[in-house]
């Protein structure tokens, strides 16, 4: 039994790895609403007939739709079979960002990587988000962007603390300078 996050582009690939493993599909968690973390949900929400979740707040600011679409908001709890999961508002890549907990997991989209943060639609709701999970995660949170640029995705938070530059900023100016500076190298 699994859950997806964020399917995109290869579903051959990924529907591959689940017939391969027999893995029983029962749902499908978004970041986001950008179309590379979302353009395989339509499909795999139609093949294996599993619900598919995004936030509220991402789901009407961005017009996003798709089949069997459901609306997850901050902090309020979904369960998928034996899978207990935890919506958490994270605005600053897009309005509505969320990152899911499952167990000590946590699927950060574009909010978190292992080496900085998402670029921003708003550097100071993320500066609010980095702090709100520095708060309320436990330190060995382990952490599963949705991209990597150079370290090796699934670090704690003890690490982030201490490697990850927008993990030590405790004044909001000095992160949203950092963040919105001129000239920063374009990560793709």
């Amino acid at each position: 039994m699994g859950i997806l996050v964020d399917p995109a582009w290869d579903y051959k690939l990924i529907n591959g790895f689940l017939v391969d493993h027999q893995v029983i599909l029962r749902g499908i968690l978004l970041t986001h609403a950008h179309v590379d973390h979302t353009n395989l949900a339509q499909q795999f929400a139609k093949t294996y007939n599993v619900p598919v979740f995004i936030s509220a707040i991402e789901m009407d600011t961005y017009g996003f739709d798709c089949l069997h679409l459901k609306s997850v908001s901050h902090l309020q709890k979904i369960q998928i079979e034996r899978f207990s999961i935890t919506p958490i508002l994270t605005p600053g890549h897009t309005a509505g960002s969320i990152c899911y907990l499952i167990d000590h997991h946590l699927f950060s989209g574009d909010t978190i990587f292992i080496e900085g943060v998402g670029i921003c639609s708003d550097a100071n709701k993320m500066y609010d988000s980095v702090q709100f999970l520095k708060l309320y995660l436990p330190c060995d949170t382990i952490f599963w962007p949705g991209h990597s640029f150079g370290e090796a995705p699934g670090k704690t938070l003890t690490y982030l603390l201490k490697n990850n530059i927008y993990f030590q900023f405790e004044n909001r100016k000095h992160f949203v300078d950092l963040r919105t500076r001129k000239n920063q190298p374009d990560p793709f």
